[in-house]
């Protein structure tokens, strides 16, 4: 197959592929891929769209929480561990995805690589997913306003917000991509702009002249005080269960492979940098806030048990209005309320394209694989759009209240799709060796297949303990439970259901997967060896731009 080691620009006349019908199969559609606006995203915009679906809120406000369980080295512990959970998935979903890009990502590999009831399951389940973390984000964003104004109606914000998705999403995925682009970069100079606060005040430049250091490492400690081994673990673990609902990434990259320019040369290194912004947003972040804010200061906690609103609890706040920082606190809360914007317009695009991926293989209403001529599944754009007007429920429920449903219902839908996405690249690693196709693959993940089995025992291991406080003495109620292990039953019923439907009335024989020496690895191949040979043969060929030379250097 072709080298993938070069940048990405135009792709001339291909024969593109689509996504397997119901029964396996995938038709070829003769189109002009530099006409085809369903494949409009360039390098820049997928490095972006990555760093956007994988940083929201949560990585400035929420963090809080489990650094005052945790403590400083705990919170490092526990995000790192997840980050390189996530890491591991990146290694898994970078081979399938180079090898076939296609609409539906890992959904589609699901029922092609596994089993057509098992992909039915995966999708519904990410696509709740997507629609849970929509609403979730629109509740986020009422309470970042809130923190300026308590009078401001939050329907107001929601209304303002869908017209708004409406527009970026609605056109063409180029307008989308360019918008993410550069709403995206706020997220990067807001999190360049919080480690170079974060060095410079521990070092006394700050208006107190204060040179705290490590300080709060040392008081109340690096486990918040905490000397019971029982309680470290326990915090240590709580940690890595919120850092399961705010670290992702690499499945949108995978999403999204359907609609890349020369997704051969893009693709590659996308996934390849996932490990940079792991360590750099996550656990470079965690880091500082442990350096920033004590796991027992008063404000802090005070904040959390209050449901403070907006920034009002972002460790990073409580430690500029402790050093008399002015003006800089409503900053970062204005950044932040971009931020959540972009995350909840990456979110959109993921439900949307998950909802495609599921109606074009007949596993949703067929009328949802429409496009616009720009490329769009419209159809599926005002499906999600509609359910984002669940978050509305905030008016009457209360908003913290919301979004903790919210979190905990992600959180078991999210570790279900990585579970998922495990065994899908597990049978396809197999199926790859069976059919001695492996050395012939455009890119091998790394630790191949301990990535895949190290993905496979984390993610079930988190799921089932993750709802534990349920459990605990006075603790349990329905409401809770539903939320924290709800999308397993929804998941086990769609595929068990599924399943029924497939031996019962379509005649189809009872197993548990596709064996490895049937799974398709083949069907697609040879039209995306075609578009990625067209694409380097133009990009060759061509003249850049001095914009495009400026942003081959970044990205």
């Amino acid at each position: 197959m072709s080298s993938l080691e070069k940048e990405n620009e135009t792709v001339v006349g291909i024969v593109a592929p689509t996504l397997p019908d119901s029964d396996g199969s995938v038709a070829g559609v003769e189109v002009s891929a530099a006409e085809d606006p369903h494949r409009g995203l360039r390098m820049r915009h997928v490095q972006l769209i990555a760093i956007s679906g994988s940083i929201g809120a949560a990585l400035f406000v929420s963090i809080g929480s489990p650094l005052t369980g945790a403590g400083p080295l705990g919170l490092l512990i526990g995000v790192s561990i997840w980050a390189f959970v996530v890491w591991t998935a990146s290694n898994c979903l970078i081979e399938m995805t180079t090898l076939l890009p296609l609409d539906g990502g890992f959904i589609t590999f699901a029922g092609r690589f596994v089993d057509q009831s098992f992909g039915m399951a995966l999708g519904w389940n990410y696509l709740i997913t997507q629609w849970a973390l929509i609403c979730f984000e629109f509740s986020a964003m009422n309470v970042i306003i809130s923190y300026w104004t308590l009078t401001l109606s939050p329907a107001v914000c929601i209304g303002v917000g869908l017209v708004l998705l409406a527009a970026v999403n609605l056109w063409s995925v180029r307008w989308f991509g360019e918008a993410e682009f550069w709403i995206s970069i706020t997220k990067v100079l807001l999190i360049i702009g919080l480690t170079l606060y974060t060095f410079i005040t521990m070092v006394g430049g700050n208006p107190l002249g204060d040179r705290y250091g490590f300080r709060y490492w040392k008081n109340p400690g690096p486990f918040a005080g905490i000397t019971s081994f029982k309680d470290v673990i326990r915090g240590i673990f709580d940690t890595v269960s919120w850092a399961t609902f705010a670290i992702v990434g690499p499945d949108y990259i995978s999403l999204i492979g359907g609609e890349v320019k020369n997704p051969r040369r893009i693709l590659p290194k996308a996934f390849k940098s996932t490990i940079w912004r792991l360590i750099f947003f996550y656990v470079v972040g965690a880091f500082c806030v442990g350096i920033v804010v004590g796991a027992n200061d008063p404000s802090l906690l005070g904040a959390i048990a209050a449901g403070a609103p907006g920034a009002a609890k972002s460790p990073y706040v409580i430690s500029m209005n402790r050093l008399g920082i002015p003006v800089l606190p409503s900053i970062v809360n204005a950044v932040i309320l971009v931020s959540i914007f972009s995350t909840t317009n990456s979110f959109v695009f993921a439900a949307s394209r998950s909802l495609l991926g599921l109606a074009q293989q007949g596993q949703a209403p067929k009328v949802f694989a429409r496009l616009n001529r720009q490329g769009v599944p419209y159809l599926c754009v005002l499906l999600t759009l509609a359910m984002a007007c669940l978050s509305f429920l905030s008016l009457s429920q209360g908003t913290v209240k919301v979004l903790n449903w919210w979190i905990n219902l992600v959180t078991c839908a999210q570790l279900v799709s990585w579970t998922c996405i495990a065994i899908t690249f597990l049978r396809f690693y197999y199926a790859s060796k069976a059919q001695n196709l492996r050395s012939n693959l455009p890119q091998l993940g790394y630790w191949q297949p301990f990535s895949g089995y190290n993905l496979l025992v984390w993610s079930p291991i988190v799921l089932f303990f993750s709802g534990y406080y349920v459990f605990l003495p006075g603790a349990f109620n329905a409401p809770d439970f539903i939320f924290a292990y709800g999308s397993v039953f929804i998941f086990l019923a769609i595929l068990f259901g599924s399943k029924a439907w497939q031996t019962l009335y379509r005649k189809q024989p009872a197993r548990v997967w596709i064996p490895t020496d049937e799974v398709d690895l083949v069907t697609g191949v040879d039209q995306i060896e075609a578009m990625t040979e067209a694409a380097e043969k133009k990009r060759l060929e061509g003249e850049r731009g001095a914009g495009e030379k400026v942003s081959d250097m970044f990205f």
